[in-house]
């Protein structure tokens, strides 16, 4: 059987007992180290196998293993689409499966400030930026989300994680680069960071304010707030900078 572990946020004290139960009967515990940089490291005395983005991709080895396995992702098992791949292809190849459900970034970032779940429009994740490679459609899709009324909740780069000041610029040069309105030196913006660990911090600070923020650590999430309803409002000033 194939048991996909939702690590939560701080894994392993954020293990379900149901998981727990499972991992003991793993003959075979692989850790997803690519989705989030808060990963299972330890485990007991049990040896961890790591996963990179391309060896889970390439999942041939996996279901040749015939034995049981946990897959150990962080937050929640499907919020990445390649996980959902090899429970796909182990179900039409006849395999067991099981799925363990736990918290997730998704929708957690935006309603632990107080934002309201209906109005969470699609996430965004940003890249870090490179020589050759800045693209502007993180932005965009952003600015359709505002334009509805709808919050952003931005993924950051986390190979290696991206730090807040990077990605605030990246955020600035994009908007020079568009001129859409949604990003200036005022505009105000949420930052959770080691969400559900003991070095979680909550900010809803001015971008400006945030670029030069050295106080939190990886990984950070930011949420863009569209249209604030006035519960909202008040839910935001008890995480003002």
């Amino acid at each position: 059987m194939i048991g996909f572990i939702s690590a939560g946020f701080n894994p392993p004290l954020s293990f379900t007992k149901e998981e727990l139960d499972f991992l003991e009967t793993s003959e075979l515990i692989l850790v997803d180290t690519y989705t989030s940089p808060n990963y299972l490291k330890e485990f007991g005395n049990r040896k961890l196998t790591f996963a990179d983005r391309d060896s889970l991709e390439n999942y041939e080895w996996i279901m040749n293993e015939r034995k049981n396995i946990s897959i150990v992702i962080p937050g929640d098992s499907f919020s990445a689409t390649t996980h959902y791949a090899i429970y796909r292809e182990a179900i039409l190849r006849g395999l067991k499966v099981k799925v363990f459900h736990n918290s997730s970034i998704f929708p957690t970032a935006a309603t632990r400030m107080g934002l309201h779940l209906y109005k969470i429009g699609p996430a965004v994740s940003l890249p870090r930026f490179k020589h050759r490679f800045r693209p502007i459609s993180p932005y965009d899709k952003m600015l359709e989300n505002f334009k509805k009324g709808l919050h952003t909740i931005l993924l950051l780069d986390t190979e290696p994680p991206l730090e807040l000041g990077d990605a605030i610029d990246q955020l600035l040069w994009m908007e020079e680069q568009t001129k859409g309105g949604l990003f200036d030196r005022n505009r105000e913006i949420g930052v959770v960071c080691s969400l559900g660990t003991p070095n979680e911090k909550i900010i809803y600070a001015k971008i400006e304010t945030l670029r030069g923020w050295k106080d939190g650590e990886a990984p950070f999430t930011i949420v863009v707030p569209g249209e604030l309803h006035f519960q909202e409002k008040e839910a935001l000033d008890l995480f003002k900078l």
